[in-house]
């Protein structure tokens, strides 16, 4: 068990040394700090990927450029995302600050990450809102490589897919927080700036609590030992024929994403140009959704983190959740009638409630290093995170001209679900997890 030492770090909470070996029960205001931390982050980052930033792009392009331009300003995003993500978890794991080894970069991304939301909800072109988003996935993918990290820093193994659980409830349920958002802002005909101008606001409360009540570890000079370069680089590299189950892992998660970045890229433009809706109608049949899916996803990551902790086993709940969230974007793919999306809604829900309540937890049970590389290699993983929003985009619009003149989502989604299905598979050769 870590020690934690009462000397106060400056400004915020307490900090602590020593192994990141957490306590059995992490406190119950830590948790729900650290949740709510999760939640109002991904209301900043996940609304503008699923609505936000394609009404942004469409207000900016023309009906025929805006998917292009839409696969532009979220593929250079997920680039930047792509690198900042492991980066900064390796500087996090070498931080010395008196604030501790998470708090810094909680705090350097929520404020960076705010920075950029801003020049896209002004901006006066595409090109501004690619760099405005390019910033934003920087930051807040900064952020989230110290925010993952406290995982397995402050929570023991016995809560961990409880926890972990709560996380994905958090992740899935924000963009409908987002989404609600946005639509009464749009009916209320608010200048566009104000969709982004609240979830950011509303990221600073949450991750300003967190970074509060936080007891933080703490590392020295000499316990990060003396920096060199060469060997900074060559720890990004995981080799998966040295650690298999966290290359497989990683692929599993990889594959997830990527089959169902096609549809959180272009659900609005889905929506648009298969039944003919108007930016409201979308917005408001976006919603409808969100709230089936999540209604389902509460149940199932509830569910799902609960008998992974009291069973102890982890692969089979990712392998079914992969599974159902395949089922639920090829019913998605297959409807010509509104009605029926809830049913993709709602499978997409189960598989996603019960992916993101286990999956992390078995990533953290198959982390190498964790004692004292756990920002960085949760960063190495969260490439799986950002690399398919860059390459999804740069797919889609190719699939989407095959046959249907640029419009054939179903295809696309079809495609999407058999990328998910693979996935599941991949999660079979993991061998140190049950």
């Amino acid at each position: 068990m870590a020690t934690v030492h009462s000397e106060p770090s400056p400004s915020f909470g307490d900090s602590r040394s020593g192994p990141a070996a957490p306590e059995e029960n992490a406190p119950r205001i830590l948790i729900a700090a650290y949740i709510a931390a999760y939640f109002t982050m991904y209301i900043a980052l996940i609304t503008p990927v699923v609505s936000t930033l394609a009404l942004r792009v469409s207000d900016l392009s023309t009906e025929a450029g805006r998917a292009g331009d839409l696969a532009l300003v979220t593929g250079v995003g997920a680039f930047f995302a792509f690198i900042a993500n492991p980066l900064a978890g390796a500087l996090s794991d070498r931080t010395t600050s008196r604030l501790g080894m998470r708090r810094p970069w909680l705090l350097w991304g929520v404020l960076s990450g705010s920075v950029g939301l801003m020049i896209i909800a002004v901006a006066p072109s595409v090109p501004v809102v690619v760099i405005g988003w390019a910033i934003t996935q920087t930051a807040f993918n900064g952020a989230q490589a110290a925010l993952q990290a406290l995982l397995p820093d402050q929570v023991g193994e016995a809560q961990r897919a409880q926890v972990s659980g709560w996380l994905g409830i958090a992740q899935n349920v924000a963009p409908l927080a987002g989404i609600g958002i946005a639509l009464s802002l749009t009916n209320a005909g608010v200048p566009a700036m104000w969709m982004f101008l609240i979830p950011t606001t509303i990221a600073l409360a949450g991750v300003l609590f967190l970074v509060a009540v936080l007891k933080d570890r703490t590392a020295t000079r000499e316990e990060v030992g003396r920096f060199d370069l060469g060997s900074f680089l060559k720890g990004f590299w995981i080799s998966p024929r040295q650690f298999p189950d966290f290359g497989w892992a990683f692929a599993g998660r990889f594959l997830l994403l990527f089959g169902f970045a096609f549809w959180n890229a272009y659900q609005v433009y889905f929506l648009q140009d298969r039944f003919g809706f108007d930016d409201g109608e979308a917005l408001s049949w976006q919603l409808r959704l969100m709230v089936a899916q999540a209604a389902v996803l509460v149940v199932a990551a509830s569910v799902g983190g609960y008998l992974s902790d009291r069973t102890g086993r982890r692969k089979v709940f990712v392998i079914l959740s992969s599974v159902l969230a395949a089922a639920g974007l090829l019913a998605l793919a297959a409807t010509q009638n509104p009605s029926y999306l809830y049913v993709g809604a709602v499978l997409a829900g189960a598989g996603m409630g019960m992916y993101f309540a286990v999956d992390l937890a078995l990533v953290t049970d198959v982390l190498p290093n964790k004692e004292t590389e756990a920002a960085k290699n949760m960063g190495v993983f969260n490439i799986a995170n950002a690399l398919p929003q860059s390459l999804a985009p740069a797919v889609a619009p190719a699939v989407l001209a095959i046959g249907a003149g640029g419009n054939n989502y179903g295809l696309l989604f079809g495609v999407g679900a058999v990328v998910v299905a693979v996935g599941a598979v991949s999660t079979m050769f993991i061998k140190g997890a049950r």
